[in-house]
């Protein structure tokens, strides 16, 4: 990945000379995350997750979603995790912004592409 390029190809980092004034907007009902606020967003792994980087875009927040959390990841090709998620009470919504994968659910692989969404409700192994 070059220093330049921020998750994909319809990212990237605005020059040093661009005056940057959008804001993110939280209320009690919803969140509204600019696309130019993205760029200063640092890059964290997730535990369980092999050749993946992750910028978290929103995260749990008193107040907002105590329970809500929006990445935007890097998969590699020999990257992912076979772990579930530890909270059974959590589900998960996947949308593909680039590339393809897949998801194993109840024994059953689902492949992904660009453009798809998978959802996996509370409790999915």
């Amino acid at each position: 990945m070059s220093s330049n390029r921020y998750f994909s190809n319809v990212g990237g980092l605005p020059p040093q000379t661009q005056t940057l004034s959008s804001k993110a907007v939280f209320t009690i009902a919803y969140a509204v995350i600019p696309k130019t606020v993205m760029s200063d967003i640092v890059t964290s792994v997730l535990p369980h997750w092999d050749e993946t980087k992750a910028w978290i875009i929103a995260r749990p927040l008193s107040g907002f979603a105590e329970t809500f959390a929006q990445y935007i990841m890097e998969v590699k090709p020999s990257g992912g995790s076979v772990r579930p998620e530890p909270d059974a009470r959590a589900s998960a919504a996947i949308f593909v912004v680039e590339g393809e994968g897949k998801i194993t659910h109840e024994g059953h692989d689902h492949p992904l592409r660009s453009g798809s969404f998978a959802y996996l409700p509370a409790g999915a192994k």
